[in-house]
């Protein structure tokens, strides 16, 4: 099964977005499928449910953060790696990022969408861990 595969199968078991994406993309960062649903149980409908930030867009951030040190002089570096995913994935969704605009009367894709959107965009940024 693919990491696409795997996060619409999470989907269908009821995870929400992010968790979705980090449990998908969970081998490639070396974390455990409970600590990756663990890390984003509070995440869905757009962070902790007040319909910001998409949770499929943050699972995106904490998986290419993983990718990165933990020393402060990490930081810049790692910043501007998920700037780069983000900042896709946003102008993927007609510049929004929040859930209540992307889900809104005028959403641009459904859930399920933006869950295989965020693991293709992190995958085809690192082909080098297929």
């Amino acid at each position: 099964m693919n990491d696409k595969e795997k996060a619409v199968a999470l989907r269908k078991e009821g995870y929400n977005c992010a968790q979705c994406v980090l449990m998908a993309l969970a081998d490639k960062i070396n974390l455990d499928q409970e600590t990756a649903a663990r890390l984003c149980s509070g995440l869905g409908t757009g962070v902790g449910g007040s319909g910001n930030l998409c949770g499929a867009a943050n699972a995106l951030a904490i998986a290419e953060s993983a990718l990165h040190g933990t020393a402060p002089a990490d930081k810049a570096a790692a910043m501007k790696a998920v700037n780069v995913l983000v900042e896709r994935f946003s102008a993927e969704n007609g510049n929004r990022i929040d859930c209540r605009d992307l889900k809104g009367k005028e959403g641009v894709r459904p859930c399920l969408e933006l869950i295989t959107q965020a693991v293709d965009i992190f995958n085809e940024a690192h082909p080098e861990l297929s």
